[in-house]
């Protein structure tokens, strides 16, 4: 068997348990059932389906415990550590690809494609060696590209584009560069001592978008939507603290906990009239002056 269809194994069975909890039996015939209709050969005994478990825990980080008074498997992972399900998505789009080369006629993919993507990698190298970097960067609204040092902490995704949260030598302030605007980058000789204090991953947490104002604290934000948009909602949530706080037959009330900030208005007001803001005041002010604006433009 190839590497890759183990790993197309490994991925029908996160896949499978992702349901829900399921026996030794359960997952045998799943793998039954998908090499009928795949072509390929996933039976397995369980002696290998324990192996295949560690291997899984070791490649993606997932866990997967077996409770042995009952005998079903799950699959032990936060709902809140989404990045994990981010990278299995990937791997899901690539393993169907790469099975059949006849797949990829049957896909269209979204026209808009992100610049800067090439840096992630050497990027990735320098956080997790700690190395100082220089980067040769263009803001939108300046003529000349600016050089900058910083501490890389952290590479984070935010509608489509990709961005570097770091410190800013200089300034020792935390700041963030879209990987579309930067040229090129420098590894320097030296490395940064890691503040242990700052937690970029946390502090992002109540921020929707890439910018978190130092001036500002997350607001609990309340709104609805009809019913039928809603549905979208749901199973694409704004933000990771999303959760219903009412539901009709007609209308979903929802609740997020963010910064109030300008990417957040601006998704808001892609939902059109389809939304209600309930609170806080700030946001149904700053909502409906943006509204009134656009309107005064026509």
């Amino acid at each position: 068997m190839s590497k890759q269809e183990y790993i197309s194994r490994y991925l029908l069975i996160i896949n499978y348990l992702k349901r829900g909890q399921a026996n030794w039996s359960d997952v045998l015939n799943h793998l039954k059932t998908q090499s009928e209709i795949t072509g390929y050969n996933y039976v397995i005994s369980q002696r290998t389906f324990q192996r295949d478990i560690n291997e899984i825990g070791s490649l993606w980080n997932f866990e997967i415990q077996n409770n042995k008074s009952t005998g079903y498997y799950i699959l032990a992972q936060e709902k809140e550590d989404n990045e994990n399900f981010q990278l299995l998505d990937s791997f899901n789009l690539y393993n169907a690809l790469s099975l059949s080369n006849n797949y990829s006629q049957l896909i269209e993919f979204e026209t808009r494609i992100p610049k800067g993507t090439e840096h992630i990698y050497g990027l990735l190298h320098t956080i997790k060696n700690r190395f100082v970097i220089e980067l040769n960067y263009h803001k939108f609204y300046e003529d000349e590209a600016e050089k900058v040092v910083v501490h890389p902490y952290l590479v984070k995704q935010f509608k489509g584009r990709w961005y570097l949260l770091c410190i800013k030598e200089s300034s020792g302030k935390v700041r963030t560069y879209g990987l579309d605007r930067i040229i090129d980058f420098d590894i320097r000789k030296k490395k940064y001592v890691v503040d242990k204090e700052l937690n970029l991953a946390e502090k992002f947490k109540s921020c929707f978008g890439i910018i978190t104002p130092e001036e500002l604290k997350p607001e609990r934000v309340v709104f609805s939507l009809s019913a039928e948009q809603a549905k979208y909602i749901i199973t694409y949530p704004l933000h990771v603290s999303q959760r219903v706080v009412k539901e009709t037959r007609d209308e979903v009330t929802f609740e997020i906990t963010v910064y109030i900030t300008y990417d957040l208005l601006m998704e808001l007001l892609g939902l059109g009239e389809q939304i209600t803001i309930i609170s806080p005041k700030k946001l149904i002010k700053e909502y409906t002056a943006i509204n009134k604006n656009i309107l005064n433009k026509y």
